[in-house]
């Protein structure tokens, strides 16, 4: 289970705590997705919930969306950036950290069969790609979704670890677990009352 941030959903206190209770109760990464925050904010938000898992005793593996001044100046467990920004940067020569993982965000089966074609090219690893949205979500409000038929068709291409984003709840989850490798979510704990319950419902369903 990933988990994206999102500090506009809640509370700066149940913010940290809900990172903090989902690295209790299994969640294994973190995808830091502040876009507005500047460097030096984002930087100070991101030892800020260092400290919040040391105090706490527990860790999570924290994925840095887009900021590759974070991703260059700590030891964060990799990157997440939208498509196009990775495929501008491979024709900048940017040379990635082969020791950190790199995600991508992809919507569009088009967008699978081009990576595949990029990697072979460019002896690159991605460790996962994104896709959305599957579901209907208010993050992108008046979009139509993409469905199950996305992760299906991606499945057929690609051996790169899928990870369904948009819309998943513990109610559909069960739903989508065998076309892909992984769902990511975001409001669903930011919101929820019960972290540790509402993580449990997901494993539930997933059973």
């Amino acid at each position: 289970m990933y988990l994206i941030t999102n500090r506009n959903l809640c509370s700066r206190e149940k913010y940290l705590s809900t990172i903090v209770e989902a690295a209790k109760n299994g969640v294994e990464y973190l995808i830091l997705r502040e876009k507005d925050l500047k460097y030096q904010e984002l930087e100070s938000l991101y030892l800020e919930i260092l400290q919040e898992l040391e105090e706490n005793s527990t860790d999570i593996k924290i994925i840095v969306n887009s900021s590759i001044e974070l991703y260059n100046n700590y030891s964060v467990y990799g990157i997440h950036l939208p498509y196009n920004k990775f495929k501008s940067m491979l024709e900048d020569n940017y040379k990635f950290d082969r020791n950190k993982a790199i995600g991508l965000s992809l919507h569009t089966v088009e967008e699978v069969v081009e990576l595949e074609k990029i990697i072979q090219n460019n002896d690159i690893k991605i460790e996962y790609i994104t896709l959305s949205h599957i579901y209907e979500t208010k993050c992108k409000e008046g979009l139509k979704p993409k469905g199950i038929e996305l992760l299906k068709k991606a499945r057929n291409i690609t051996k790169i670890k899928i990870v369904a984003l948009g819309g998943i709840l513990p109610q559909n989850v069960g739903e989508i677990v065998n076309y892909c490798d992984d769902f990511a979510i975001m409001s669903t704990l930011f919101k929820s009352d019960d972290v540790k319950k509402t993580i449990e419902e997901y494993n539930e369903n997933i059973k």
